[in-house]
């Protein structure tokens, strides 16, 4: 067991201190909370202070492995649990208004636990796909019906948009994730353009020519995303849009840059950020 003053911590807190941890995110889906009546924006800032919450525990490092890993398994026993006991109060309260599918938190919390590998690495383009869809898609999923879309109708959508956002975090993190030893990129796919863990960052031609590949899938998917949006769900899913915009525009401006992802970790400046908000509003 690990240290009781170290685990608490990570552990599930008796409540969520949503504000707080929405503040302190300084996330670039915050604008699109904004747009939702009043109880669903409280709702989804509980649902995001959980991914937050659940994000620090994959990537505080200052914490034994051991220790992140018993917070873990507490944290899947409270989704395990009927009555959902052991988990935050405020998060147990959404999970039963709006019916979420606790199988969807445990499919998120496996991909946690890919996180907490001493090395994570993609072996094949459906390893990383399986990965987004645990890490993103299920929180697309998750997410609908807090828009009060239908979970049903809007469940491929999601799951697309997810692993557009996925992939887009992926080249943004390249740099930073290599360090703590994290390759998203799928292996049998770099070993095509000649690379691998080893030679990544030294092969400068062929790693430039890989990620411009990668950002150009990324592209598709945002395209897919939108055909996929059903248009009964088109006024509900109006924030999904907004954070596709964001994310689609910090796509592009990587590209435009010629995704220098080693050197750089791409941020968009209040005012592109702005236009992106400002283009998907005025498209509907």
């Amino acid at each position: 067991a690990g240290n009781p003053s170290v685990m608490s911590s990570l552990l599930p807190p008796r409540h969520l201190d949503t504000p707080r941890i929405v503040q302190a995110s300084r996330s670039s889906f915050a604008p699109a909370f904004r747009l939702l009546p009043r109880q669903r924006r409280c709702d989804l800032e509980i649902f995001y202070a959980f991914c937050r919450t659940i994000d620090d525990l994959a990537d505080q490092g200052e914490h034994p492995l051991a220790v992140r890993l018993e917070a873990l398994e507490t944290w899947r026993e409270g989704f395990r649990d009927k009555e959902r006991r052991g988990l935050p109060g405020n998060l147990r309260s959404l999970i039963s208004r709006h019916r979420m599918n606790p199988q969807l938190f445990l499919e998120l919390l496996e991909g946690t636990a890919t996180d907490l590998a001493a090395t994570v690495e993609m072996p094949t383009w459906a390893d990383l796909d399986l990965y987004c869809h645990r890490v993103a898609g299920v929180v697309g999923q998750l997410c609908l019906s807090i828009f009060g879309a239908d979970p049903e109708r809007a469940k491929a959508h999601a799951e697309v948009l997810g692993r557009a956002l996925q992939y887009t975090n992926i080249l943004r993190d390249t740099a930073p994730d290599l360090k703590q030893g994290r390759l998203y990129y799928p292996l049998d796919e770099l070993a095509a353009w000649g690379l691998d863990r080893t030679n990544f960052q030294a092969k400068e031609t062929e790693r430039q020519a890989f990620l411009d590949h990668f950002a150009s899938q990324a592209n598709q998917l945002f395209a897919l995303a939108a055909a996929e949006e059903p248009r009964q769900e088109r006024s509900a899913l109006r924030p999904a849009r907004m954070m596709a915009a964001v994310y689609a525009r910090l796509l592009r401006k990587m590209r435009s840059n010629g995704l220098r992802v080693m050197e750089r970790r791409y941020r968009l400046s209040p005012l592109e950020k702005l236009g992106a908000l400002t283009g998907s509003l005025i498209r509907g």
